[in-house]
This record gives structure tokens, C-alpha cells and sequence, in this order.
């Protein structure tokens, strides 16, 4: 009803809860609407966009599992002359049974400014209050109490701001490798089981990336 009145480029993405070929599930089969669901891409001639990184999107975390390809992005060809390099792909599976995924045009985008803002996430690094004190205790010279206290902040700030900014890039350098390993290990799995080294690797990668979110939300 929505591909029939709709005059304006659209796309459509989500969970669609079906696959649409045998192709689209490790253990083969298909479910009994895939055939209308079919049927309803080609009637209003939908694109398929393909899917990067893998050929699954979601699974049922048993083992051996059973991986199926339900998440997808459907465009009506308008859509796709307005964006022809669009690129669809999944990420890994950090704790959900589904792969998160991303559409991108390509298009970079240059870092924004960086701003100085206190994190409490700086309060469990061992070496944070030190390094306060070292600079609250560092000579300064200025005519009054509350020309000291104001240039004191301002070394504080001048010198967290980058500190801050390298801890965080060192903890996103962790995560990306850390899903850069999980994603190979899932390719893996997509064409056969896991070996029990793998399995432990997979469940070890997952445990730490689920404390690493754990502490970003504690603080």
C-alpha cells in the first residue's frame, strides 16, 4: 500500500523477519511467505541492496548456530539514482542475536573541533588525580588568588583536553580491533563451525567488548 501511493524516492530497512532465498540460511530452507514476500520486490521493482561483510545478519547464538540473512535495505530506483554509491554493510555482533548494519553514501566527513568537557570516565585511570595534582601544585604566578585559581583551571584544561582525546582514541583503537577479530571469526562461522579455540575466542572477544560498554554506561 505505501509502494503504491508513494510518488516521492523511498527506501525501506529493518528486520523483515524473513529470507528470501535458501541462500540466506546456513541450514538451508525457506519460510513459507518467502514466495509473496518475493513477489511484493519484484511487483514494484524494489532493489535488493547487497549486503557487505557477510552473507548473515542475525543468529540464534546456539552451537553449532543457525545464521540467517533477515535484515535488509529495499529502494525504489529513484532512490537509487539520487544515491548510486550508497554501500550497505553489517557490523559484528557484540551482544544482540543480530548485526548491527550501516548505510553510507562514501561521503567523509571531517572531525569536528575538539572540545575541552570534564568525563567521568577519566576518574578510573590510576594516574588521573596525580596528574591534578602535579598541575594544581605546579608554580603560577599571577597578582591575586583568583588570577592563581584561573590560570591553574586553564592549565587543566589545556592539558586533559588532549589527554582525554588520546585515552578515548586508545580505547576505540581496542574496540575497533576487537571487532575487526569478531567479524572474521563470524565470516568464518558463515561457511563452517567454529573450532573450539575459535569458540572460546569469539566468547572472550564478546566478554570484554560487553565490559568495555559496561564501563562507558557506569560512567
Amino acid at each position: 500500500m505505501f509502494c503504491q501511493k508513494c510518488n516521492v524516492p523511498y527506501i525501506i530497512g529493518g528486520d523483515f523477519n524473513i529470507i528470501r532465498f535458501s541462500s540466506e540460511k546456513n541450514k538451508g530452507g525457506i519460510h513459507k511467505h518467502s514466495g509473496i514476500f518475493n513477489s511484493i520486490i519484484n511487483s514494484f521493482g524494489l532493489i535488493d541492496l547487497h549486503l557487505s561483510g557477510g552473507k548473515y545478519t542475525r543468529s540464534n547464538n546456539q552451537s553449532p548456530p543457525t545464521l540467517e540473512r533477515l535484515d535488509r535495505l529495499l529502494m525504489d530506483k529513484s532512490w537509487e539514482n539520487l544515491f548510486p554509491s550508497v554501500v550497505f554493510f553489517k557490523l559484528p555482533r557484540e551482544m544482540s542475536d543480530h548485526n548491527p548494519t550501516i548505510l553510507t553514501d562514501n561521503i567523509s566527513i571531517s572531525l569536528p573541533k575538539i572540545n575541552f568537557r570534564f568525563e567521568l570516565s577519566w576518574l578510573k585511570y590510576p594516574e588521573y588525580l596525580s596528574r591534578v595534582q602535579e598541575i594544581w601544585n605546579s608554580p603560577c604566578h599571577a597578582e591575586s588568588a583568583f588570577d592563581r585559581i584561573q590560570l591553574k583551571l586553564k592549565k587543566f584544561k589545556q592539558h586533559f583536553k588532549g589527554w582525554g582525546f588520546n585515552n578515548q582514541g586508545i580505547e576505540r583503537k581496542i574496540k575497533q580491533q576487537l571487532n575487526e577479530e569478531l567479524l572474521i571469526l563470524e565470516q568464518i562461522e558463515e561457511q563452517a563451525f567454529l573450532s573450539l579455540e575459535q569458540v572460546q575466542k569469539k566468547v572472550h572477544i564478546q566478554s570484554t567488548l560487553l565490559k568495555m560498554l559496561e564501563d562507558e554506561e557506569m560512567y
